[in-house]
């Protein structure tokens, strides 16, 4: 027989055995584990001393253990996501590691699965905080993976993570193991959300390619995006609002694509409204002169440089149907609480409604 363990069933949302005795087998017994250890990994990335500038209490051994799990519970997923707004979602652009923002958007929108999110990509950046903010993301994921959704951006890329100092900062903190474990995390990243087949977001770019015949075939996961033409064209070409069509992107890496294009693409595509990030706008939201493309950025004061706002964009019932709702919601940093390590809000918040597709405040 297998041994009795005391487990918390009530906080992991799981029925208590029955009076009976009833016992729980080996199965069971690993998943109330792996759900033991998600919730008291992100009990401490939440502690308030973390949320004041210290590091956070883990282990290597830990976010090793937890990525290991992770390639099985992303493959339950396409690599193009098709979600619904029956519950509302909340969308977020680039965070860059600002971790102590990322966790007060979540104190002030509500953590999963209170709330749900999708993020555009690019976790991750230069600083002390990006193991901290791929811990938290990773775990809310595999504890409650149809409340996070993380599409992959330019710096879930061994390569532009290694150049942006990722790869110091695993080796100043643990070593190359932790380092190998992340990135291979990101050869799973989904690479495109479809909502209720009416809005389309991605890190960054449009594809020339006839995407609804070679999207499912192009993009199997775990891949890299380097190896990938078209999932190269999601995360590094980029609007010009200069051109109308298809240009050379000076990156060397995608395309630029102007107005005709995303007018075209979302004609073809029967789409309302292109969501993406990947590039800062000062007012954390920004519509192409096609105003059926958004650009969204959820870092405000990005650098403790620019004192630009953070946008976030949050949808319910966008279906053929129903009335459309989307919100922007901003996010307006105090400044003079900038270089305080305080675990007061150093944030404000504001909303804009406005209607898909036209970029028309209500």
């Amino acid at each position: 027989d297998n041994p009795t363990f005391e487990i918390s069933y009530k906080r992991h949302g799981l029925q208590e055995p029955n009076d009976s005795g009833q016992r729980i087998n080996g199965s069971e017994l690993y998943e109330f584990i792996i759900f033991d250890q998600l919730c008291r990994l992100i009990t401490r990335l939440l502690d308030n001393q973390v949320l004041k500038g210290i590091t956070a209490d883990f282990t290597e051994h830990e976010i090793i253990d937890m990525c290991s799990l992770l390639p099985e519970q992303f493959m339950a997923d396409p690599a193009v996501l098709e979600l619904t707004t029956e519950t509302p979602l909340m969308i977020v652009g680039d965070i860059y590691a600002q971790y102590g923002h990322l966790v007060r958007l979540f104190h002030y929108y509500g953590h999963p699965p209170e709330q749900r999110y999708l993020f555009l990509g690019n976790f991750i950046s230069s600083g002390s905080r990006s193991i901290e903010t791929l811990a938290l993301l990773l775990a809310y994921k595999l504890r409650y993976p149809k409340s996070i959704y993380l599409l992959r951006g330019k710096h879930e890329c061994a390569r532009v993570a290694k150049f942006y100092g990722f790869y110091d900062e695993c080796l100043k903190r643990f070593s190359r193991r932790i380092w190998n474990a992340i990135t291979e995390i990101f050869n799973y990243l989904p690479v495109v959300a479809i909502i209720d087949d009416r809005v389309m977001c991605v890190h960054s770019g449009l594809s020339p390619i006839n995407l609804k015949k070679f999207i499912k075939k192009s993009i199997s996961l775990p891949t890299d995006i380097e190896s990938n033409r078209l999932l190269m064209h999601f995360v590094w070409s980029e609007p010009d609002e200069d051109i109308q069509n298809w240009d050379q992107n000076p990156a060397g890496r995608g395309y630029l694509y102007g107005t005709k294009v995303v007018q075209d693409f979302c004609e073809r595509y029967e789409l309302q409204q292109i969501i993406r990030s990947s590039e800062m706008v000062r007012t954390g939201y920004e519509f192409f002169p096609c105003p059926k493309l958004l650009t969204v950025f959820s870092a405000p004061d990005f650098m403790e440089i620019y004192s630009n706002d953070g946008g976030l964009v949050y949808l319910s019932n966008v279906d053929k149907d129903a009335e459309r709702r989307c919100v922007l919601k901003l996010v307006h940093p105090i400044i003079r609480l900038r270089c305080k390590q305080t675990l007061r809000m150093n944030m404000t918040f504001d909303e804009l409604p406005i209607d898909l597709g036209t970029g028309k405040f209500h």
